[in-house]
């Protein structure tokens, strides 16, 4: 499947184009929709606090470990087995919950997304092909 890349939101200065891709999380009976930045640079998966609390997962209660980006230190806190849906395709993952990130809410990394699809970047193109595996 081909995707163009899309604007990234709660950028207001200047368009900025990345490979998104919509995203359903579910915990439980929470579910919340949003948008994924596919990051070949990530090892796993990334939520922000503000969707941990709409999925109603109790972040502040799971102890906080320490790491570091190109964008300087941060804190997270480990949750395992977060149902997620993209393009039809259902998984778990075990995502780092980060306090205070933006713009990018939700990233899907190598430890996830790259184990379950073929991700080629075309950005001359403004997009990527993903071709997800058959798990039988």
């Amino acid at each position: 499947m081909t995707v163009q890349y899309s604007p990234l939101p709660d950028i207001t200065s200047k368009v900025v184009l990345a490979p998104l891709v919509p995203i359903t999380l579910c915990n439980g009976k929470y579910e919340f929709s949003t948008f994924a930045l596919i990051d070949s640079g990530a090892s796993g998966a990334v939520i922000s606090t503000v969707i941990a609390d709409v999925l109603n997962i109790k972040w502040d209660k799971i102890s906080a470990e320490g790491g570091f980006s190109v964008g300087g230190n941060f804190k997270f806190h480990k949750f395992d087995n977060l149902k997620a849906d993209v393009f039809d395709h259902e998984f778990f993952l075990n995502v780092s919950i980060v306090e205070g990130i933006s713009p990018y809410k939700c990233i899907l990394g190598q430890a996830d997304i790259f184990k379950r699809a073929k991700i080629t970047f075309e950005a001359y193109k403004n997009q990527f092909e993903i071709e997800f595996r058959d798990f039988n």
